[in-house]
């Protein structure tokens, strides 16, 4: 998936790296974009108006990712990639180019649409209406945490942590006896040091992030965000910097992160709430960082910053 992963194990019980390795290479074979044989890279030159049969593992993702899409009114859309090879951010990326022009937007916002995916209910299989290229980036790596989470636990092992790309699994204790400490970056976009706004504690819980800090270029003193709004065709422009989700799993956090890093503070707020969901906002102001949250992240806050 084109990033590192890290296992934390605390006891007695071991298990071999192997297992570990096996379930990243199936997900990889399944949902990668870096693999041109993937079953997702397959099934994006697949025929459409068809009823495509997918695997068990890429159909409860698919099912997720509308989930989040609806939830989000579009803001998450798995359909989103030609946009983001319009903009730069792409394999191929062309970060120095000129900004597409808007004909160009709105050519690409055509093969664009999570509308455009119907996912069978009740059975593994797809039906696409348009030729949508789906990229999983946003969901995939929260599911591989998960499944590495299940591969831990049924080898009884209770005490762990788990983070691939950032997007991290919790069980039990740290190696000090105590919940497991997370920091929460700030999101310093040229900073040579990084440094947290937050640290939180949790166990038996994921969280995830989602930010611009990173990935991004500029051009005549603009800049361009990774982070593309399917609805409107463009890099998303608010001063939102940073979104931190805790939630019961991997996948759903990965992919709330996103949806709520496209909406920005205002709206997203309002949805977290309306859900009762914990998410932690970081925002920029012309003081500098300001950090929000929604009312289900309260319990995370905690006078140890």
């Amino acid at each position: 998936m084109g990033t590192t992963y890290n296992i934390t194990v605390v006891g007695e019980d071991t298990l071999d790296p192997t297992l570990i390795t096996d379930v990243l290479e199936d997900i990889e074979n399944t949902m990668s974009t870096y693999r041109s044989n993937s079953e997702l890279m397959r099934l994006n030159t697949a025929p459409i108006n068809t009823w495509l049969e997918v695997s068990q593992a890429l159909y409860e993702v698919l099912l997720l990712s509308e989930d989040v899409s609806l939830l989000s009114n579009g803001a998450f859309d798995i359909t989103v990639a030609p946009l983001v090879d319009l903009w730069g951010f792409g394999p191929n990326k062309n970060n120095f180019a000129p900004p597409p022009r808007e004909d160009e937007i709105e050519a690409a916002k055509d093969i664009v649409g999570f509308q455009s995916l119907v996912i069978a209910k009740g059975r593994p299989a797809i039906f696409k209406s348009k030729s949508i290229n789906l990229d999983l980036s946003a969901i995939a790596k929260g599911y591989a945490v998960d499944e590495i989470a299940v591969l831990l636990e049924t080898n009884n092992i209770t005490n762990y942590l788990v983070e691939i790309g950032g997007e991290i699994s919790s069980r039990g204790r740290n190696p000090q006896g105590e919940l497991w400490q997370i920091a929460i970056e700030t999101p310093e976009r040229l900073a040579t040091n990084r440094s947290s706004m937050r640290i939180i504690e949790i166990s038996d819980l994921s969280i995830a992030s989602s930010g611009d800090y990173r990935n991004y270029y500029e051009i005549d003193g603009e800049y361009f965000s990774h982070t593309i709004d399917s609805r409107s065709g463009h890099p998303v422009k608010h001063n939102l910097r940073s979104v931190t989700v805790v939630a019961d799993n991997t996948a759903l956090a990965d992919a709330l992160a996103t949806a709520f890093n496209v909406m920005g503070l205002e709206q997203a707020t309002l949805l977290a709430n309306n859900n009762n969901i914990p998410v932690y906002f970081i925002s920029l102001t012309e003081d500098g960082y300001s950090e929000s949250y929604s009312t289900a992240f309260t319990p995370f806050i905690t006078d140890k910053n």
